[in-house]
């Protein structure tokens, strides 16, 4: 038996590895841009066009609503609709049923909204310049807060893998912490804890996400195309609000660096704002989309592959990008382990697989019916061995 095996893949895993990606070359080329200074010290415009980005959802959903139309019209025509069952007939004109799954649904959409705007009030503007790799942590947060709310269960393998990815995260940080020498943000304390809450708001708007894809039948686009609407208004409120009292947070001196960018602004600055606005909402919608095909930790492929701009910008030490770049892909390794793309088979660390646990099932599905068959068989000799020796013992009488 070989030590490493492929487990179950499915061509959905591009998505986080395309959202990872997009997000990689955006920060590893259009942040790096000297134009993107004007957007950096304006973090509410930055944070405004994601949404928006999230707004674009519309488009595949109108074209998801159509093409569902498109399969009702036709199996209404085929008569396939005969073939429901009783109970999917029921939930179709139950409106009670109905109603209670779309106040759920709203009210789903509403709370995780609120969380996704707190992690972005706080870590998009509040607190910019936080560099450690708390976003390590979100495998602990997603994992917990997926048991309490989707009754959800960890393995032998899963407990391994997050184990290690935590030390490994450690290790990061120990390199951010010596990078980061003679500057200020090296012990900020009050940012760290803020960060630390962050990645759970995070974590728990994802989570709060995946339970409305599973419970309310919710569509993706719809969540995206709410979140972007409701958090759009969340922050052009707390933009108004900041403007009007002329306040100065994190440095940035609000509306003067507001006004200075409308003034200077070019079509340079419009094709940046728009691809802002594109990257963030196949970011985004990439999130969404992998919490519905996959679980909620599958999103932390996004984080780690957009991790590696840190680690492949030129300057610097090189000495530490290559031991943080090679720490990258050992975590990025574990964390396979962990959602089951990669099987290790010393010391039964990956036995309950969701691939090793359906073999087995199907193999003892195909073994109890075999011994009942040859059960029923030895039954029916049996018997046919009693009639005949009950036959012949009448003809001898």
């Amino acid at each position: 038996m070989r030590c490493i095996n492929c487990g179950q893949l499915d061509i959905k895993f591009l998505i986080p590895i395309s959202g990872g990606i997009v997000r990689l070359i955006y920060n590893y080329i259009i942040v790096l841009n000297d134009k993107y200074e004007a957007l950096e010290i304006n973090p509410f415009l930055v944070s405004i066009y994601t949404y928006i980005g999230m707004i674009l959802a519309f488009i595949p959903y109108l074209i998801f609503k159509y093409r569902t139309k498109q399969v009702i019209v036709n199996s209404n025509s085929s008569d396939e609709l005969k073939d429901k069952s009783k109970l999917n007939v029921e939930l179709i004109f139950n409106e009670d049923v109905l109603k209670k799954t779309k106040c759920s649904k709203y009210k789903c959409i509403v709370i995780a909204s609120f969380f996704d705007f707190i992690n972005t009030l706080l870590y998009g503007v509040l607190y910019t310049n936080i560099f450690y790799n708390l976003w390590i942590f979100d495998i602990i947060f997603i994992s917990l807060f997926s048991h309490l709310i989707l009754n959800t269960k960890l393995y032998k393998h899963q407990y391994t893998s997050m184990i290690i990815i935590l030390i490994l995260g450690l290790a990061l940080n120990i390199i951010e912490f010596f990078k980061l020498e003679g500057s200020e943000n090296r012990f900020d304390y009050i940012g760290i804890i803020v960060k630390f809450l962050t990645e759970i708001f995070f974590s728990l708007a994802i989570v709060i996400i995946k339970y409305n894809l599973e419970k309310n039948y919710c569509s993706p686009y719809e969540i995206s195309i709410w979140e972007g609407i409701l958090g759009l208004i969340f922050h052009v409120i707390c933009l108004f609000i900041v403007n009007h009292l002329e306040l100065t947070i994190d440095g940035i001196e609000y509306p003067k660096n507001i006004k200075n960018y409308f003034e200077k602004y070019n079509i340079n600055d419009f094709i940046e704002s728009l691809i802002v606005i594109i990257v963030g909402g196949l970011y985004n919608i990439s999130l969404i989309l992998t919490c519905n095909y996959f679980t909620p930790a599958h999103i932390l492929i996004v984080s780690i592959i957009k991790e590696y701009h840190l680690y492949l910008r030129k300057g610097g030490n090189v000495i530490f990008n290559i031991f943080g770049f090679f720490i990258l892909f050992i975590i990025l390794f574990w964390f396979l382990v962990f959602v089951e793309i990669i099987e290790l088979n010393p010391c039964n660390i990956s036995h309950n697989t969701k691939k090793n646990i359906e073999r087995r099932s199907q193999m003892e599905s195909y073994v109890e019916p075999n011994n009942e068959d040859i059960n029923e068989e030895n039954k029916e000799e049996e018997e046919d061995i009693f009639n005949s020796s009950s036959s012949t013992n009448n003809e001898n009488l």
